[in-house]
């Protein structure tokens, strides 16, 4: 039973993983990406039009990532160039993706709430025939979407990228001081503009993962308030590679116990509230661990 839960925990958190590291990026770069949803959104829905069109899953993936990454230049250009709030340029990004999908789905396709048919193609499980050979790891971690390894390798980069390139420490400077960073001589705003980007293609994959390895279909509102967990996972991790991930998987967790007591006779809405109620309690109580730690830190100073 635990490896199950596992399993479907890992496959779960892989979404939220990939929008969380790419949100990694702009939360260092001091850019309030709340637009990861809407990127992951308009990610999903290219990638399954792409697969109905033309059958391949790779053409499939490239679409997507072009489709968010347009995405992504519409809230680089209105909040970083015109200097707009970030947080209404997310929404207004996240609301544009969440209207464009449901209107190209009734209006080219006459279709509403759930686009599926026979020629999306999606990702095949990926099956490691020595994992079989390893007890209790190996179930967790075999026949998954390749997506899922594709997060784990992508958690690696991240962390090296960000910590021992140079690009990695123009990130960081212009996040901890804009002024600074441009007596220096870094250019602020290509560098904000390209965390932006890199989030963009990261919430593609993910968006792709959720049509087109959990499922081979495009349903509206499919993220399901998956790019603000991701920013919830960032927070929890205080910012790290590692905690990000952490955190994403405990998200993860939560939204495959909700799965299971769905067979359970309990009202379906109170079950699909679990995931949501859960990164409160988890939000709640970082907070006051980060409050306790400050109030310590004030008296020791005094």
């Amino acid at each position: 039973m635990l490896e199950a839960i596992l399993h479907t925990s890992l496959r779960m958190a892989t979404p939220i993983v990939l929008a969380a590291l790419g949100g990694l990026f702009t939360h260092k770069a001091n850019v309030l990406n709340i637009a990861l949803e809407g990127m992951m959104l308009i990610g999903a829905f290219a990638g399954v039009l792409a697969s109905f069109a033309t059958g391949n899953i790779f053409i499939a993936i490239i679409a997507a990532i072009f489709a968010s990454m347009l995405f992504a230049l519409l809230f680089n250009v209105f909040g970083i160039t015109l200097k707009g709030n970030f947080i209404i340029t997310g929404l207004a990004v996240n609301i544009f993706a969440a209207g464009l999908t449901s209107f190209v789905l009734q209006v080219a396709f006459g279709r509403r709430g759930v686009f599926s048919d026979p020629k999306i193609v999606g990702t095949t499980p990926v099956h490691i025939d020595f994992l079989d050979k390893i007890p209790f790891i190996g179930p967790i971690i075999n026949d998954h979407s390749p997506m899922v390894y594709v997060s784990i390798l992508i958690a690696i980069g991240v962390y090296f990228v960000l910590n021992h390139t140079k690009y990695g420490i123009y990130v960081r400077a212009v996040g901890e001081n804009e002024e600074a960073a441009k007596a220096i001589g870094i250019k602020v705003n290509r560098i904000k503009y390209s965390t932006v980007y890199i989030s963009a293609v990261l919430c593609a994959l993910a968006g792709v993962n959720l049509s087109l390895g959990n499922l081979t279909m495009f349903v509206e509102n499919m993220t399901n308030g998956r790019g603000f967990i991701a920013l919830a996972a960032i927070f929890c991790g205080r910012g790290t590679t590692l905690g990000t991930y952490v955190f994403s998987f405990l998200f993860g967790f939560a939204d495959s116990i909700q799965l299971r007591l769905q067979n359970l006779n309990i009202p379906g809405t109170f079950v699909q509230m679990i995931p949501f109620i859960f990164i409160v309690v988890v939000l709640s109580i970082v907070g006051a661990i980060r409050m306790i730690g400050n109030l310590d830190r004030g008296i020791k100073d005094e």
